[in-house]
């Protein structure tokens, strides 16, 4: 049982992190313009986009997936499957407080 508690404890931590880094892209793409001015250049515009959302896929995947991954190379299979199913379990329960969040002060 305690090392449930301590996977608990530390998915919740990282996908914690990955929600905070995900809020974090979100204000910079919302306040894009702010931040950049209007960029004109056809080319670097969306490279820029892409380049973000590879970075941004490698970072998340890391935070979400790290714990399990570490764990199934350690060969703790059984901990690792359940390292992720706790992970998809507190992005899915913080996203869904968030669209209760939304609907409720729309």
């Amino acid at each position: 049982m305690k090392i449930a508690k301590s996977l608990l404890s530390k998915t919740l931590r990282n996908t914690s992190l990955a929600v905070a880094y995900i809020f974090a892209v979100s204000q910079i793409m919302a306040n894009g313009e702010k931040l950049f001015g209007n960029i004109d250049n056809k080319k670097l515009g969306p490279f820029m986009i892409l380049l973000l959302f590879s970075l941004s896929a490698a970072i998340v995947s890391g935070l979400i997936f790290g714990q399990s991954i570490y764990l199934f190379l350690d060969n703790k299979k059984k901990e690792s499957v359940t390292a992720a199913f706790y992970s998809i379990g507190w992005l899915a329960l913080i996203t869904i407080l968030g669209l209760v969040s939304l609907a409720l002060i729309k």
